[in-house]
């Protein structure tokens, strides 16, 4: 048995990378496939991409302020 082991160790091997290229394949075609049920959209500016940003930290930060401000009229309050 012994004598067979690097034989079995080669084999083991490259059944593993042959399944890991097989399974890469695979999935390339699924990403494929759903990349192109995707719907297609118009590139967005790197300047509309900001201006979105910028719109959701201006949120963010008035959501903020608001609950900060009810806290402390709450405790003014009570």
């Amino acid at each position: 048995m012994r004598t067979f082991q690097p034989e079995r160790a080669l084999i083991a091997r490259e059944t593993r990378e042959e399944n890991r290229r097989e399974l890469a394949r695979m999935l390339a075609q699924i990403a494929q496939a759903r990349a192109g049920r995707l719907p297609a959209s118009p590139p967005v500016s790197l300047e509309a991409r900001f201006q979105e940003s910028v719109r959701k930290i201006r949120e963010d930060v008035q959501l903020e302020k608001d609950v900060q401000t009810s806290y402390i009229l709450h405790w003014l309050r009570s």
